[in-house]
């Protein structure tokens, strides 16, 4: 993976070269990795230059600490190191890295050409899931056994098996303490009364089966975020771009289209 120092810390992240126009791809929490978005990103149209940011597995701590602050921090400066300013980047976030995909482009607006956020929410209300699965994380001690029994939370049925288990692996390899510390900021985070300040246009993409982020958090973004649109993904849990790949991709490339050649 290529990596570029941001801060004085060194970020690793996946790339697909294509065209001017760029998408920089969130990851989750609970061990998730830019793996995540592998299929999505071989999947764009050749005119989308695409990157995915790897904040657990390769990269060094941000400079504050693991929290989605810091990840929104990191995420607008890795636009600008890379020069993807030009036609500014849309940002994709997945749960968690739909929050700091919100994060940024409240910090950073003038970054942020638009966000694709992915079976996530503006806070944490009617999420007992996640406190749950935290304290099974802490329990566990980022054991094996335990990794698999939260990762199988994100899937609805039975999850492509070659998928899950690169996501265990991965997700077992992930540090500990910045996972619960990640986590623990998520769930601090609350940016309802933010959400009218965000102008980049977005899409809001829903799994139907999802049973951390409900419609009820979908709906909060789209009623704060003006003139945002949903995608629902009828047969999928919590991990479209891996469940319903084809669906997913139909949402995002439909999206993505209506930003092409947009000036900065």
């Amino acid at each position: 993976m290529p990596w570029i120092e941001i801060e004085n810390s060194r970020v690793h992240y996946a790339a697909r070269p294509g065209g001017r126009q760029s998408i920089v791809f969130l990851h989750g929490g609970f061990g998730s990795s830019s793996d995540l978005w592998a299929e999505t990103i071989a999947e764009l149209p050749a005119a989308w230059s695409a990157y995915a940011i790897d904040n657990f597995l390769h990269s060094d701590p941000p400079p504050g600490g693991y929290n989605v602050a810091a990840f929104a921090r990191r995420a607008a400066a890795f636009a600008t190191a890379l020069g993807l300013g030009l036609e500014r980047p849309v940002f994709a976030g997945h749960s968690m890295g739909g929050v700091v995909c919100q994060l940024t482009a409240l910090g950073a607006p003038e970054r942020v050409g638009g966000l694709v956020l992915v079976c996530t929410g503006a806070s944490m209300t009617n999420h007992d899931l996640a406190r749950r699965l935290l304290a099974n994380l802490k329990d566990g001690a980022g054991a094996a056994g335990s990794m698999r029994a939260i990762s199988a939370n994100w899937f609805h049925g039975t999850p492509p098996q070659a998928a899950f288990e690169r996501y265990v692996a991965n997700a077992t390899q992930a540090p500990l303490g910045a996972m619960i510390a990640v986590q623990e900021s998520l769930i601090a985070a609350d940016l309802r009364d933010e959400l009218h300040h965000i102008e980049a246009p977005t899409l809001v993409v829903f799994g139907a089966h999802d049973t951390g982020r409900t419609y009820a958090h979908a709906r909060t973004l789209l009623d704060g975020i003006s003139g945002s649109t949903l995608a629902v993904m009828k047969d999928s849990g919590h991990t479209p771009m891996i469940e319903t790949p084809a669906d997913f991709n139909v949402a995002l490339h439909g999206f993505l289209a209506t930003l092409a050649f947009a000036p900065a």
